[in-house]
């Protein structure tokens, strides 16, 4: 929970263009996301109503958090004064432990690699995401910079542990794949990394002495963006992985009519 600090009319509206603009990408892709299930195979459908369940989920949370920013701040003399109502955006910290193991998830199963072993990284990945956030949230919290410096580094541990997991564990999969699999899969990966390395960003400008309401701006409008990159961007590759899987499969398969897969 921040403490709030009285800000000038461009950058509450700033913030509330962004947390308006990020609700509205959420309910939308949500929606989306269910749409494209028909557009895919069965054995892939799944993937997308995770991604469905992630972006809804992140939709209701940042309708939280913009109820709580129109309430926590009243205009007067021309700035926007905080009005003592609290400002939850820790919520985001709750909507991260519920939705990083989910686009997780519908990675495993987007590519395919088998019950067992896909269930295995699953679990493995989601105790990884589950981790970084809590420490994270810790160290969100503290006062004391240092503490606050070595609660952000032992959360970087476990998403150390999630590169390598994408990286290395999951190259002799990647080469099962067709060339253009395996270049939206890369793509892919980048988009995660960038939009997952805004948050520590975010969470290191104390660290690096910028405080006040600049920051605090700055903070906000960047935790929305990388949440729509990390899940509606990233949703829509998960999803062009599986149509690409899609229509390969159909072509070994000799299927004049590609709906004739989707569709049995």
């Amino acid at each position: 929970m921040n403490d709030l600090l009285p800000l000038t009319p461009g950058q509450h509206l700033l913030i509330l263009n962004a947390l308006n603009l990020t609700t509205a990408f959420m309910g939308g892709a949500a929606l989306l996301f269910v749409l494209l299930r028909s557009q895919v195979a069965s054995a892939y459908r799944l993937a997308l109503s995770l991604m469905a369940a992630a972006v809804g989920m992140a939709g209701y949370h940042y309708w939280q958090i913009l109820g709580g920013w129109r309430a926590a701040y009243v205009l007067q003399g021309g700035a926007y004064v905080p009005t003592g109502q609290p400002f939850n955006d820790a919520s985001r910290y709750a909507d991260w432990l519920g939705t990083v193991p989910l686009i997780l998830a519908a990675l495993m199963l987007v590519l395919d690699i088998g019950r067992r072993k896909s269930a295995s990284l699953v679990a493995r990945l989601a105790v990884a995401a589950v981790l970084m956030i809590a420490l994270g949230y810790v160290g969100e919290v503290q006062r004391e910079m240092t503490l606050r410096a070595v609660w952000g580094a032992a959360s970087c541990v476990p998403f150390a542990y999630i590169l390598f997991v994408l990286w290395s564990e999951l190259r002799g999969v990647l080469s099962f794949e067709t060339p253009r699999v395996r270049g939206l899969f890369s793509r892919l990966r980048v988009l995660l990394v960038a939009s997952w390395s805004l948050h520590p960003l975010v969470y290191a400008l104390p660290l690096l002495g910028l405080t006040g309401a600049p920051a605090f701006v700055l903070g906000q409008v960047g935790h929305s963006v990388a949440d729509i990159c990390a899940k509606v961007f990233y949703g829509l590759m998960i999803y062009a992985v599986a149509r690409e899987k899609t229509l390969s499969e159909e072509l070994l398969l000799g299927l004049d009519t590609p709906r004739e897969l989707v569709r049995s």
